[in-house]
Order: C-alpha cells, then sequence, then structure tokens
C-alpha cells in the first residue's frame, strides 16, 4: 500500500493566538491571529515555508484577514490503496480495510521544540489516576518538560496507548498541517481522521480530494456571538477500545507550545461484549449517556460511526462527568450552567454553615460583557449556580466571593513571548469600559508552583476552594470561558437557559473521584489535585488594568 507523508513547515514568524476565542459580546466576536516570535525549530522541511499570519481588527469592529499561512501538503499514494471501512476488524483480525502503521522518514526531534521518549505515555497515564489531568508542556520553561502532569500532543497518540484506528477531532481552530504532522510523527498518517472546526479555514474545505481519510466538517452557527468552541478528541483504536480527550487548546502549533492549556485524558474504554445492549457499560456519571447526548446534537452523519463506537464501549469506570453547551433554549438542566449547579446541588460538599467562606476561583482567557451592574448576570445566576452545594438552605444567605483570574496587562509583559502572548486573550477596551466595577473582582495570572508563570493561560477552570486553601469542592477543567455565550442566561419570561456556544470540559468531584468529600491541595498530601496556578491567587494592585487585546493594534 502507498505511503503518504506531509512535508509540512512553519516559517520563523509563526502564526499565534486564538483571538477568535470565546467571543461572547460584540467586543469579543472578533478574533485576531497575531505573530509569535521566530523559532527556526518550527520548519519541518526547507522547502516548504508558511506565511507570517496576522489579521487586524477594523475601526468598525471586524476583523480583516491577513495572508493565510502558506500550508503546502505534498503526498504519495499508490491508486490500489484500499478504501477504509470504519466498521471494520479488529487489528488481530485484520481485514481488508486495515490501514496499517506507516513509521515517519523523519525525526520529530528535528522539527519539534520538546519529543519525549515514545512507549511511556501509557504508564504515565496510569500514574496519573484518580485524576487524569494534564497540563501542555511549555517549549520555554524547560523544568515542566519531565513533569509527570505536563503532555504534548505527540504523547497524546502515543503507541504504548494502543494503536489507532482512527479518531475524531472537534475543536474551534485547525491548522491543518501542524495537526496532520502530528500523525504523521505518530506513524498515523493514513488512519482515519475526521474534524468538526469552528473557525473557517480554506484548506480544510476540499481536504478529502487531496487526503481520501481525512474528512473535515464546518460547523455552522446561528449567530455570530456563538462559536464551535469545544475541544475533544475521541481516539478509537483497532481493539474496539477508545479515549476521549476533553481540553482546553485548539489544534495548532501556538497553542501547545507557551500557553498553558489543561487537559483530561480518559483510561481506555475497553469494547463492549457482542450481546451487551447500547447503554450498557455506563459510568456513575453517566458519562456515557452525555457524551452520546452531545454528539447527537450535532445531527451529523459523518459522526454515526462514532456514536456507534461510544455505544459499544465501556465507560463504567469514568469517574468524572461531562458538562457541556449546545446552542439553543434548553427547558432542562442538561446544559451550561444548570448542568453545572444541578450536580454540584447533588453533590458538592461543603458545609451549609461555611458556604460563603469558600471563595470561587474562576480562571478564564476571556472576559464577557456583563453589563453596567454584575448582579445583571455575573454575581447573579453565574455565581448563583458555581456556588450551590448539597444541603443548601432555603433561605438567603450571604454569596460566597467571586475572584476571577485573568492575567494583568504586567502580567502579560512579562511572558515568555512578551505582549505577543496576550494574542490568546481576547478581552476589548470597549468591553471594559462598559464595566469598570470588574477591576474589584480580578486577580492575577501567577503559576511559579507549576513552572508557568510565564506561560499565559488559555485553560479555563474553576474552582471552590477552602479558607485556608488547603482543600477544594470541585474542579472543573472546560473550554467556557466567564460569559453568557458559553454558559447561557436565563430567560426570565419562560425560565429557558439561552446558550449560544459549543463548550465541552470536565467536572470533577472528590466523592467520585476518590471518595472523599474534598480534594487536598497542599504539597505532599496523598492524591493531591494539581491545578497550574498558585493559591490564593493575587489581586490586582490598585494600579492594575487587564491585559485588553487593543495592546497588540
Amino acid at each position: 500500500m502507498g505511503k503518504k507523508w506531509l512535508v509540512y513547515s512553519i516559517s520563523g514568524l509563526r502564526s499565534a493566538s486564538t483571538s477568535k476565542d470565546d467571543l461572547q459580546s460584540k467586543t469579543e466576536t472578533q478574533s485576531t491571529r497575531i505573530t509569535s516570535k521566530e523559532s527556526s525549530s518550527k520548519q519541518l522541511t526547507s522547502g516548504m515555508r508558511g506565511n507570517e499570519n496576522i489579521s487586524r481588527a477594523k475601526d468598525d469592529g471586524k476583523l480583516s484577514k491577513g495572508d493565510e499561512k502558506n500550508l503546502k501538503v505534498k503526498s504519495r499514494e499508490n491508486s490500489g490503496s484500499p478504501t477504509v471501512n470504519m466498521e471494520g476488524k479488529s487489528a488481530n483480525q485484520k481485514g481488508t480495510d486495515y490501514r496499517p502503521v506507516v513509521q515517519p522518514t523523519r525525526r520529530p526531534e528535528n522539527f519539534l521544540k520538546v519529543v519525549l521518549p515514545r512507549g511511556n505515555m501509557a504508564a504515565k497515564h496510569a500514574a496519573s489516576a484518580p485524576y487524569h489531568i494534564f497540563y501542555t508542556t511549555i517549549s520555554d520553561a524547560k523544568e515542566t518538560h519531565n513533569q509527570p502532569y505536563s503532555i504534548t500532543f505527540l504523547e497524546i497518540l502515543d503507541h504504548s496507548l494502543g494503536e489507532l484506528k482512527c479518531s475524531l477531532q472537534i475543536n474551534f481552530m485547525v491548522e491543518l498541517g501542524w495537526l496532520l504532522a502530528q500523525y504523521y510523527f505518530a506513524g498515523y498518517s493514513e488512519k482515519r481522521l475526521t474534524i468538526l472546526y469552528g473557525e473557517d479555514a480554506p484548506e480544510l474545505k476540499n481536504i478529502n480530494k487531496k487526503k481520501p481519510h481525512v474528512d473535515a466538517h464546518h460547523v455552522n452557527m446561528a449567530t455570530p456571538f456563538g462559536k464551535h468552541h469545544t475541544k475533544m478528541m475521541i481516539l478509537c483504536y483497532e481493539d474496539g477500545s477508545l479515549r476521549v480527550v476533553v481540553s482546553t487548546a485548539n489544534l495548532y502549533l501556538d497553542d501547545w507550545e507557551n500557553r498553558t492549556q489543561g487537559l483530561w485524558f480518559s483510561p481506555r474504554c475497553p469494547e463492549l461484549p457482542a450481546d451487551a445492549m447500547p447503554f450498557d457499560g455506563e459510568s456513575p456519571t453517566s458519562f456515557k449517556k452525555c457524551l452520546l447526548r452531545y454528539l447527537n446534537h450535532y445531527q451529523m452523519p459523518q459522526l454515526a460511526h462514532y456514536v456507534e463506537r461510544v455505544k459499544r464501549c465501556d465507560f463504567s469506570h469514568i469517574n468524572v462527568f461531562l458538562v457541556a453547551s449546545a446552542p439553543g433554549s434548553h427547558f432542562d438542566m442538561d446544559w451550561g450552567m444548570t448542568r453545572v449547579g444541578a450536580l454540584l446541588r447533588q453533590h458538592c460538599c461543603i458545609p451549609p454553615a461555611e458556604n460563603s467562606k469558600w471563595p470561587l476561583l474562576a480562571q478564564a482567557s476571556s472576559i464577557g460583557s456583563y453589563g453596567n451592574d454584575p448582579k445583571l448576570w455575573l454575581t447573579g445566576d453565574f455565581l448563583h449556580h458555581f456556588t450551590k452545594i448539597k444541603n443548601q438552605p432555603q433561605m438567603l444567605s450571604a454569596p460566597a466571593e467571586l475572584k476571577i483570574i485573568y492575567p494583568s496587562l504586567e502580567n502579560v509583559q512579562r511572558s515568555l513571548d512578551g505582549l505577543l502572548g496576550g494574542g490568546c486573550l481576547p478581552y476589548a477596551a470597549a468591553a471594559h469600559a462598559k464595566q469598570p466595577w470588574l477591576n474589584s473582582f480580578l486577580y492575577q495570572w501567577r503559576a511559579t508552583c507549576s513552572g508557568r508563570d510565564r506561560a499565559m493561560p488559555h485553560i479555563k477552570s474553576y474552582m471552590r476552594t477552602s479558607p485556608d486553601n488547603k482543600m477544594a469542592a470541585y474542579y472543573l477543567l472546560t473550554s467556557g470561558n466567564v460569559s453568557k455565550a458559553a454558559w447561557g442566561s436565563i430567560n426570565k419570561g419562560n425560565s429557558a437557559l439561552r446558550i449560544m456556544s459549543y463548550e465541552a470540559g470536565v467536572l470533577l468531584l472528590p466523592r467520585f473521584v476518590m471518595n472523599e468529600d474534598l480534594f487536598p491541595l497542599s504539597d505532599g498530601a496523598k492524591n493531591r489535585l494539581i491545578v497550574p496556578y498558585d493559591i490564593p491567587p493575587t489581586k490586582y494592585a490598585s494600579d492594575m488594568s487587564p491585559w485588553l487585546f487593543d495592546y497588540l493594534s
């Protein structure tokens, strides 16, 4: 069978930032790609050169697109290559649909900044139990390279986890050349790949004609304020098993280099017996049911295979809750912030008498437009749902303190990429001018504990911490920023939750993860929950301002 291989490079000035990410208002509906610092190690071949890709926001609030990155894909195909049948046999049987592993002819060490030894990810993943939470390796922070909880994209495809048969990538921004290069170096350049993406990318529209094993589909949104913002992978293996990855990172180079990202990497979900029913193999957290509900919401025939694979696998050992958002008006409690509130109301074990003393840490890479009073949404419905607890008294009580962790201008100035490090933080000056009261809620990005202090956060996470900062009541890792588009706003007329974006995250609750009431945070504690930022967070000084995307203009 013929071998296809990718010849791919990125210019010294590389494309950066998910500036189109996380847009919740008119000031958030625009996005900008900026150019990061020169890095010759990112050139995959001297024969292929990418062009600098810069987008600037026009005065009218629209974006003009700069030169698109010049991606060039070469393939050598054997006309006799078989077509993939995605319902094929296992690797042990290797039917005619089997697509073999194709070892790369080029060394990833020559083109990627951080390449860890192959074959170790299965053991690394096992050691991450019971949380299975990882944070992306920071290329220019060597202390992160060998941390047990650091991960590179190539490790996600490591052969020790099983031989990949096909995979589904659901994301917002996709840089095709970079993504295919990862699969090439993993030996999976012939394996079936399905991509759902949000940001329009010309190179993805007809990729199936150039690479028949790759299918890409743009997800249209009903409103420009909503984004297809989910970052999720479903990795299907030749033995019938699968793994799910829920991430905060887009699928392009800069998001996996000097930015702090988080991901949950599921344990292996084995194939159920042939006589099992489709909804067998459910977890105590109903993860399987929720994943199927999310996938089916797209109503896309291209996902039918992955829906069937999820039905045929055993998720009974999954210990996290899937928390997703999908566009529309929802009257149930299956989506967005009402989903969060319903789960916390059942399982969050903060003593009711102490509830107001446990702050909510809302850490984000973008900030929404909330109006001229925080009670309209931020300290109203949002804070109310994210601070629900078990046995909550019906009487009114003092709300918990809200601490929003978002980089200041000073944080970005000292980042690994300087001001360009703020390219993934699209909070606009026009939005901030309408809500100056927000400064009193803001806390700096400090991450000395994990070696990520200068790696600006594209991660989004939410957590309730004890007054002494030694315990956490829950941890939510998600693509959703602190915005109405992501979590929804409640229609006061009919009580429907109106959501504009697709989002996905995982909620970790101590009772399901480790059969305890709380997560330990202290150094040296058994089964310590590792978060990438310092606790307690550091409040903005009186003369500080939040990072505003306009500083790049």
